[in-house]
């Protein structure tokens, strides 16, 4: 697992399968942002067992800038770059995020987010914005076999 901290994944040109969904408080934002990543991901051909991955980041990605934002998350992006799925959730809490992942013994009942996002990204970070920041996550598009 690579992990990078302040720095989103260079961009080298605009990827032509993009897409940006704003998302507040008053929706259901993890439900919205699931649905909207399965239809895009569905529609971009990506497989199934990534697209499962995927919505499990995306929902700990969500729900940590729920719980540490006052004004829930901003947007969420996804973008295909150099072949891996790029999601990306930029909320408006000036924190960065820990990068220090939780021992999977923990016997805590919250913390274990970027301990999940850790084990099926290929790396995530985050960018530290003015008045917010970007976490994000790379994944590999193809699925590892045993």
């Amino acid at each position: 697992m690579n992990t990078t901290v302040d720095r989103l994944p260079a961009q080298q040109q605009p990827s032509p399968l993009s897409s940006r969904l704003p998302l507040s408080q008053a929706q259901p934002a993890v439900r919205a942002a699931r649905h909207h990543a399965a239809k895009v991901l569905t529609g971009w051909g990506i497989d199934t067992a990534v697209i499962d991955d995927a919505l499990v980041v995306i929902s700990e990605l969500i729900t940590n800038a729920i719980l540490h934002t006052r004004n829930g998350p901003a947007e969420l992006q996804l973008r295909i770059q150099s072949q891996q799925l790029v999601i990306e959730v930029t909320d408006s809490c000036t924190d960065s995020v820990n990068s220090t992942v939780p021992r999977d013994d923990s016997d805590d009942d919250h913390g274990r987010g970027l301990a999940i996002v850790n084990a099926l990204a290929c790396a995530f970070g985050c960018q530290r914005l003015p008045g917010g920041k970007t976490v994000w996550a790379q994944m590999a598009l193809q699925t590892q076999s045993v």
